[in-house]
């Protein structure tokens, strides 16, 4: 577990100049214009969507899909505060040459799709940023637990082919004993077979001699 955190650790430290913080900006949604959080994040969208499913996810929380956004309704997240909250994520990828850059978009409500503004609420709207800031950590421990289930998936794999090898083996070595086994019967009925024909050409040449 220790060495997990370390690696947490460092893969933090490695990307720390890789991602942003994350801004206060007002996008179109729906029918107008409306007060959000961005954030890049230095991993690919399936990594950073995967990272925000799986930690609502173990929260017990499940979204939707609307409008190109996943909808998390009724969330008492403590990153934002102890209030209940529906909040929209969107994850692009930043531009087409930086695959590995992905843009999270966030949206807070209180419901109804009535959404937090900064002047109305800052100190939300400041640990929702903070939540952003820190969500590479989220998508550092969610891309290594991805390798890891892989690494595990080939390892499974490598060892279920080795088990068919030894198992192709070993009907190999019976096919190879009951053939030798059949070389040797064989062996034996020809040399059978030999003193038969033998036998018969004796009692063909004893026929033959008593018409003389």
């Amino acid at each position: 577990m220790k060495k997990y955190i370390y690696t947490i650790a460092a893969l933090l430290l490695f990307h720390t100049n890789l991602f942003s913080q994350a801004r206060y900006v007002f996008i179109d949604f729906k029918d107008g214009q409306k007060p959000a959080l961005q954030n890049d994040v230095s991993y690919s969208e399936k990594v950073v969507s995967g990272a925000i499913k799986t930690k609502l996810g173990k929260m017990g929380y499940k979204g939707k899909e609307s409008k190109g956004f996943d909808v998390y309704r009724g969330v008492t997240l403590p990153e934002l505060g102890a209030g209940t909250y529906d909040l929209y994520f969107k994850v692009d990828r930043k531009s087409k040459k930086e695959k590995d850059i992905s843009t999270v978009t966030m949206l807070i409500s209180r419901g109804n799709e009535v959404y937090i503004t900064e002047a109305e609420d800052s100190q939300t709207i400041n640990n929702a940023k903070s939540f952003l800031d820190n969500l590479f950590v989220s998508a550092a421990a969610y891309s290594l637990d991805q390798e890891i289930a892989s690494q595990l998936d080939a390892v499974n794999k490598a060892e279920k082919k080795y088990k068919n090898l030894i198992d192709d083996a070993d009907d190999l070595q019976k096919r190879k004993r009951k053939i030798e086994q059949q070389i040797e019967d064989n062996l034996k009925d020809q040399k059978n077979q030999q003193a038969e024909i033998e036998k018969q050409k004796q009692f063909l040449e004893t026929l033959k001699a008593r018409k003389k």
